[in-house]
C-alpha cells in the first residue's frame, strides 16, 4: 500500500469535485492540516474515516487503497482480496504503532518517577556547609537547634558529621547520612547529646564494627579511654561488666573517631574513663573540672531506621507498575482475551 499514492489520488478527486482541503475536512469532520498532510503522503487516514472520504468523493474503498479509479460497477476477486489485505495491513500497522507509543511512553513515565523519587529521597549537596546544616535543622522537627559544622568523616557510602547545638551551647550531635549513586546524600539519623563529656556509639558499616568517639566540649584532660561491654553467650551482661578496651590521646575538641573493634562489645558513652597526667580522673571529679556536667534542655532526635525503607518500597511498587504497563501494551490483545 502506497501512502503517497493513495495521498495523490485523494487529492486528484478532491479536484475534481471541486472541493477545497477546507471544504473536505468540513465533510469528514476533520482539519485541513489532516487533509494536507493525507494529500503529501505523510499520513494515512484512519481507518475509521476511510467510509465518510469514499461517501464524500463518491468513490469505494477498493478504488481508495488502491488509488485508482475502477471501471464498471464491479470489483475484480483479485483486488477485493488486495484491498482486505491493505485493509488489515493498515489497522495492524496503526495498532502496532500504538502498542509501541503506549510502553515507550509507560517506560518513560516509570523511570520519570523512579529518579525524581530517588532525587527528592537523596536531595542534600554536602559540599555545601549551609545546605547540611539546614538538613540537620529540617530534621528535627520539634526543636531548632541552629546546627553548626565542626567535623565530618565518609565510611564507605555513609557521612558522619559533628555539629554543634548553638541553641543549646554545649550540646552536640552525631548525624549519619548515606550517599545516592548520583552523589548527593539523604538524612538517616541524627544523635544529639546534652552530655558534655565524650560521647559514644557503635557503628557496624559493611562488615566492620567501629567505635565512634566525639566531643565539642574543651576537656581538661589527656587521654580518655573506651570502655565496652563484652557479650558472652549464656551470661546476663551488665553495665558494672564494661573495661577498658582502647586508650586514645586527647588532643583537644572537636574531634570525630573512628576505632574498630571487635564483634560483640557494646559501647557505653556514661562508661568512658578519663586521665588528666596519667592518672584517671575519679567520676565525682568530672562535673567539678567541666563546671557543668549536661546541657538541660537539649533535644534528643536519637535515631529511626523503619521510614528508611518505604523509600525503596515505592520505588519497587513504580518499578512493578511500569512493567506491567509495558507488558500490557507490547501483548498482542488476542492473546490477552485467551488469557482470560
Amino acid at each position: 500500500m502506497d501512502q503517497v499514492k493513495i495521498g495523490s489520488f485523494i487529492k486528484e478527486i478532491r479536484k475534481e469535485k471541486g472541493l477545497t482541503q477546507e471544504q473536505l475536512a468540513e465533510k469528514i469532520g476533520v482539519s485541513q492540516k489532516s487533509v494536507s498532510r493525507w494529500e503529501t503522503g505523510k499520513t494515512m487516514p484512519d481507518y475509521s474515516l476511510l467510509p465518510n472520504i469514499c461517501e464524500t468523493l463518491e468513490i469505494n474503498v477498493a478504488e481508495l487503497l488502491g488509488a485508482e479509479k475502477i471501471a464498471g460497477d464491479s470489483v475484480p476477486k483479485k483486488q477485493v482480496t488486495a484491498m482486505a489485505m491493505n485493509m488489515i495491513s493498515l489497522v495492524n500497522n496503526k495498532n502496532y504503532i500504538r502498542k509501541i507509543v503506549g510502553a515507550v511512553l509507560s517506560a518513560i513515565i516509570m523511570l520519570v518517577c523512579v529518579v525524581g523519587l530517588y532525587n527528592y529521597e537523596f536531595s542534600i549537596n554536602v559540599d555545601s556547609t549551609a545546605d547540611l546544616e539546614n538538613a540537620i535543622n529540617e530534621y528535627h522537627f520539634a526543636d531548632e537547634v541552629s546546627a553548626d559544622i565542626l567535623e565530618r568523616q565518609a565510611i564507605n557510602n555513609r557521612l558522619y558529621v559533628l555539629y554543634e547545638e548553638n541553641d543549646y551551647p554545649g550540646a552536640c550531635g552525631l548525624a549519619c547520612l548515606e550517599k545516592g549513586i548520583f552523589g548527593n546524600y539523604r538524612m538517616i539519623s541524627c544523635e544529639d547529646s546534652g552530655y558534655r563529656w565524650i560521647n559514644g556509639t557503635k557503628v557496624t558499616v559493611g562488615k566492620k564494627n567501629y567505635c565512634i568517639t566525639y566531643c565539642a566540649s574543651d576537656l581538661p584532660i589527656d587521654a580518655y579511654g573506651i570502655c565496652g561491654v563484652k557479650e558472652e553467650p549464656g551470661r546476663n551482661q551488665t553495665i558494672d561488666d564494661s573495661e577498658l578496651i582502647y586508650k586514645l590521646n586527647y588532643t583537644g575538641s572537636p574531634f570525630l573517631t573512628f576505632t574498630e573493634i571487635e564483634n560483640g562489645i557494646t559501647i557505653s558513652a556514661y562508661h568512658f574513663k578519663y586521665f588528666q597526667n596519667g592518672v584517671e580522673i575519679q567520676d565525682n571529679e568530672l562535673e567539678d573540672i567541666l563546671g557543668i556536667h549536661y546541657v538541660e534542655g537539649a533535644p534528643n532526635s536519637g535515631t529511626g531506621t523503619a521510614e528508611l525503607g518505604l523509600f525503596y518500597v515505592f520505588e519497587a511498587i513504580i518499578i512493578l507498575l511500569g512493567i506491567v504497563f509495558i507488558r500490557y501494551f507490547l501483548t498482542d490483545g488476542n492473546k490477552r482475551r485467551t488469557e482470560r
